[in-house]
């Protein structure tokens, strides 16, 4: 590739000169050609003082400082600079380190001032109905969003759970319902939920404002799988509002849990010290506590396969999972709701109870709302709920094939051979003569096992 040469003085003049003649209503075919073979441009060059060429020499410094820039600066194939992704990984690194060392200040300054069982957090979890990239950069549109204020004393002390119902842009309608369906089954544009993401950052800011630390927002914890999709949920809210998304910092829960547990596991000689960042990592995706009712929000409640996935049961999972290690070490003591799932009401029904429900329990053919999600289309343009309708079986059919089908009748040649030079013929003739002792016409279907 040839080297990028800067332009000279005489080149800035000649666009400044033809620009002026243009305006009095020369035209040039050749563009900069025709400027340069005219005399009358060479001879005002030529004319004009040291200072007057001085503006123009300026010019062409300049561009060539630009020139020599833009060749060290080399682009990747999607023409992002290498040198702004190399600045981008140092800054990344720089807010691991930060973050690390912000969370064990936090933590140390909490033990020696005997509060860390009080100490509050605030995590946050976000369901999102598409992804689109914009400059590189993933962008979740949310669907829903809980932010919760956490004490290994108290638990959940208060949320924050916002259902997303903004319109959803053009193209991207088929892979919201997809998701949708296939995870926390929020329909698209809901009707009870919240439109303005202005309104969305207000509201938002109004829960935070109280827990504020020298005019900075508390560090807002999730997990490190979930970071791109916070991150794009509050630059949406920001620029939304015309606010500075640098004021929220988040943090990742899995380190929250690494200090933690390097002060308290001190405490417990059930756990090993040496493998907790992997255990931090692990103990977060356990389905411990994933189906435990009841602490869902209002539209999940009564949403069939979708609770599990509802933000502020995520949260609340979390929050037991945190309870459940460290509760012990700081003597807390365990209250069923607040630092474990209250199950006391599943262990009120004895055999009597449930054998009772069950003989009372009457199942009815419900018919089903055709809703968005139901009508998804597949690739062969088939809907879901077509496909189950057409190709399932009733009772009667099954019956019918069952009763017509014909079992299966296997032939062990090896115990009808002579010898083992005919084994195939034994096996052929074996197979005609036991075929023409059945009817014709009947069907019948034969497996013959060579050994």
């Amino acid at each position: 590739m040839p080297k990028n040469k800067g332009r000279n003085a005489f080149f800035f003049f000649m666009i400044h000169w033809r620009k002026r003649e243009e305006a009095q209503g020369r035209t040039f075919p050749d563009g900069l050609k025709d400027v340069q073979r005219d005399s009358k441009c060479t001879l005002e060059w030529q004319t004009l003082t040291k200072q007057e060429k001085g503006h123009f020499e300026a010019m062409a410094k300049n561009d060539k400082i630009v020139s020599q820039v833009s060749v060290k600066d080399k682009k990747t194939t999607l023409g992002e600079s290498l040198n702004m992704l190399k600045q981008k990984e140092k800054e990344a690194e720089m807010f691991i380190k930060n973050m690390q060392e912000n969370i064990k200040v936090i933590i140390d300054s909490a033990v020696n001032l005997n509060f860390l069982a009080e100490l509050k957090f605030c995590f946050v979890h976000v369901n999102w109905f598409f992804c689109k990239i914009v400059n590189n950069i993933p962008e979740y549109f949310p669907a829903e969003y809980t932010f919760g204020v956490f004490s290994l004393k108290n638990g959940i002390e208060d949320v924050h759970h916002t259902i997303v119902s903004a319109k959803i842009p053009l193209g991207y309608r088929r892979e919201a319902l997809e998701i949708s369906q296939n995870s926390h089954k929020i329909p698209v544009e809901y009707e009870g939920g919240q439109i303005d993401f202005a309104v969305m950052y207000d509201r938002l800011a109004d829960f935070l404002e109280s827990r504020k630390l020298v005019d900075q927002y508390p560090y807002l914890y999730t997990r490190q799988a979930f970071t791109r999709e916070v991150q794009s949920l509050i630059t949406k809210l920001c620029d939304a509002a015309q606010e500075d998304k640098e004021q929220f910092k988040i943090y990742e829960l899995e380190s929250l849990f690494t200090h933690l547990a390097n002060e308290l596991f001190k405490k417990r000689e059930d756990r090993d010290m040496d493998t907790i960042p992997v255990y931090a990592h692990k103990i977060f995706e356990n389905y411990t506590y994933r189906f435990d009712k009841g602490s869902e929000c209002h539209f999940h409640k009564y949403v069939d396969g979708g609770s599990e996935y509802c933000s502020k049961s995520v949260l609340q999972q979390w929050a037991w999972t945190l309870c459940d290690e460290f509760c012990a070490p700081l003597d807390i003591k365990i209250q069923p709701g607040v630092h474990q799932p209250d199950r006391s009401e599943l262990d009120q029904f004895d055999n009597q109870h449930l054998m009772s429900m069950m003989s009372n329990l009457q199942v009815k053919d419900v018919h089903q709302s055709k809703s968005d999600i139901d009508g998804v289309l597949s690739m062969t343009g088939v809907s879901e709920q077509h496909r189950l309708k057409v190709s399932g079986r009733t009772y009667e059919q099954e019956m019918r094939r069952r009763q017509e089908s014909k079992p299966i009748q296997v032939i062990d040649c090896s115990k009808f051979q002579d010898s083992a030079s005919n084994d195939a013929s034994c096996s052929n003739n074996f197979i005609d003569k036991w075929a023409s002792k059945k009817p014709i016409g009947e069907k019948a279907e034969y497996v013959c096992f060579l050994i």
